[in-house]
């Protein structure tokens, strides 16, 4: 019996190891968005929480939309950000996603925006995943 109360920890902490080591922080965040590109295929035409449950090591921080002053025209794109940096700043790894037209109003993505501050928030991140991908481009 005193044998398994040693057993058990050592296990315990090999396997908290393990499940560390798994979870590497990104280091290169235009290689990982890169490998969301190369596999397009998979997401366009889906909507897009399935790319962002795809995101596991890394989740976009600012997103700024491409808001046509019509409202009868629908949603074209949005730019994700995945650093804190001001959205304008320049020299950033960049996802952009064109959307699939929809009839949803693009209303309240302007009022996030601007409410946010451009941050990718629960509001931002429900408002675009039932939106469906039509092409995604990474950039830097």
């Amino acid at each position: 019996m005193k044998m398994y109360f040693k057993i058990f920890p050592v296990a315990f902490l090999l396997c908290l190891h393990v499940f560390v080591k798994a979870q590497k922080p990104v280091t290169d965040t235009l290689a990982y968005l890169k490998k969301f590109e190369t596999n397009k295929e998979k997401y366009i035409g889906k909507p897009f929480s399935l790319l962002l449950k795809d995101m596991t090591q890394m989740q976009p921080k600012m997103a700024k939309s491409d808001i046509n002053e019509d409202p009868g025209v629908p949603l074209q794109s949005t730019m994700f950000r995945f650093s804190e940096k001001d959205i304008s700043s320049a020299n950033q790894s960049t996802l952009i996603i064109r959307w699939k037209a929809d009839t949803v109003p693009t209303t309240p993505i302007e009022f996030f925006e601007q409410e946010h501050n451009y941050r990718f928030t629960v509001s931002e991140r429900n408002f675009f995943e039932k939106k469906i991908i039509k092409d995604i481009v990474v950039y830097r």
